[in-house]
């Protein structure tokens, strides 16, 4: 007689059948399946129960975490807090910057994240740097000019008579000031000066400007040593003739005084003693300007017949400015835009730039402008000759910093390109930050 447990027995055997009916497709097979699986999944919980067991074992036995603070010329970056640490001496020792780290390490410097866990053990030794040097120098990438150098006087009426706005962006924009126009500009003294073609001409007589057709122009000041950098120009006044009011020689059967102006067509002259000499437009225009009496128009037979001066200075002495423009700059700013010229001298260009390009806030404040990222390391000029002249490196916020000598410009990268020419006069207006010496570094924190 069969009894209950023959009946359960039955109905698992039943299941089974069904079982490997529907997975294997085979209601005969001797294995029940997912046998295998549940074999091989207990055998894999056993093996990394195993595997973690001899892991913490290990640890146990052999504490610690990475070494590669070891590792020469590399600068550790904490991953939980971001500090920096360099391996010197058998201790970590925090610096204050990369720059710190560079002038420690040299300009193959790797950085290398690691855990405070792999440093808790590592002598901690005291922090190394200057807080007050720029954040990084070998990082930052190199600009060799051109440089723009704007008058705050362009923006306000009273500007500090030293004050100059500096863009240090090889790619800043500006309009060079045209061949047929020119600007007026003041110094701190109050001689007026054109600008012209990168040239500057004195005028201390208010009637040339009046003459020139710029006597309304606004004159815009200039520190005294904006102007230095501009070369000089004849002054603009009337020539000197001397025995002016004389009796000169007769000129087309009339007597004249020395000194009188006469045209024929486009031809222009003044008398002298000797007779006829040629003079230029900007003088005649300048001369007429001083003259009771209008010049005297000749023919061409008159001065065909009339005595010629030997004198021909007169011709040449001032550029025409006769056929140029006053330029009205509108609210554009006037700079000068300097380069290169070669490893001791520079040239520059007038231009004008945007208000936002120029260093000059709208209460005549100057600042230096440059793009992010960017550093530039130069030589001041002029400077006494030596094979290998003092570099200074002006960081992206307008400070500049000196560098001590050649080992820290190898540190640092900076004596990887020639370091352009840049004017001392210019460089003495920026803020000065503490030197960059690599034998600085293995003092404390400066503050």
């Amino acid at each position: 007689m069969q009894t209950q447990r023959d009946h359960v027995h039955a109905h698992q055997f039943m299941m089974g059948r069904l079982s490997s009916a529907l997975v294997q497709g085979d209601p005969t097979s001797a294995e029940i399946p997912g046998h295998r699986a549940l074999t091989g999944l207990l055998f894999g919980i056993l093996v990394a129960v195993l595997g973690i067991g001899g892991v913490a074992v290990y640890g146990w036995i052999v504490p610690g975490g990475s070494n590669a603070y070891t590792k020469p010329g590399t600068m550790l970056v904490e991953k939980e807090t971001g500090n920096r640490y360099v391996y010197v001496g058998g201790a970590v020792h925090p610096v204050a910057n990369v720059t710190t780290a560079s002038l420690l390490l040299g300009g193959a410097m790797t950085v290398k994240l690691i855990s405070r866990n792999s440093l808790k053990d590592v002598p901690h030794g005291n922090e190394l740097g200057d807080i007050r040097w720029p954040q990084s120098v070998a990082a930052s990438t190199p600009v060799a000019g051109p440089w723009m150098v704007c008058l705050p006087g362009s923006r306000v009426k009273e500007p500090s008579p030293t004050a100059l706005g500096v863009n240090l962006s090889p790619s800043a924009p500006s309009a060079p000031l045209a061949t047929d126009r020119f600007t007026v500009v003041r110094s701190p003294g109050g001689t007026d000066y054109l600008i012209n073609q990168g040239h500057k001409y004195a005028v201390r007589d208010d009637s040339v400007l009046v003459a020139l057709g710029a006597g309304n122009a606004p004159a815009v000041l200039a520190p005294q040593l904006w102007l230095d950098w501009l070369p000089s120009g004849t002054e603009l006044k009337p020539a000197v003739i001397a025995h002016a009011g004389a009796d000169g020689p007769s000129i087309g059967g009339e007597n004249y005084p020395v000194g009188t102006l006469f045209e024929q067509k486009d031809q222009l002259f003044v008398l002298l003693r000797d007779g006829l000499a040629p003079i230029g437009a900007t003088d005649f225009l300048l001369a007429a300007s001083k003259h009771d009496t209008p010049p005297v128009s000749l023919d061409a037979a008159d001065v065909a017949a009339a005595p010629k001066s030997d004198d021909k200075t007169l011709a040449k002495r001032l550029p025409d400015f006769t056929e140029m423009h006053w330029q009205d700059p509108g609210d554009a700013v006037l700079c000068q835009r300097q380069a290169p010229k070669d490893e001791n001298t520079f040239q520059t260009m007038v231009v004008y730039t945007t208000a936002e390009q120029s260093g000059v806030d709208g209460k005549g404040g100057a600042h230096v402008v440059a793009a992010p990222g960017t550093g530039m390391a130069v030589v001041a000029v002029p400077h006494a000759k030596t094979a290998h002249p003092a570099i200074t490196f002006i960081s992206e916020s307008g400070m500049a910093y000196p560098v001590a000598d050649q080992k820290t410009q190898s540190a640092l990268g900076l004596d990887r390109a020639p370091a352009p020419p840049f004017p001392k006069s210019l460089l003495s207006t920026l803020d000065t930050g503490p030197t960059l010496s690599q034998a600085a570094v293995t003092g404390p924190t400066g503050g």
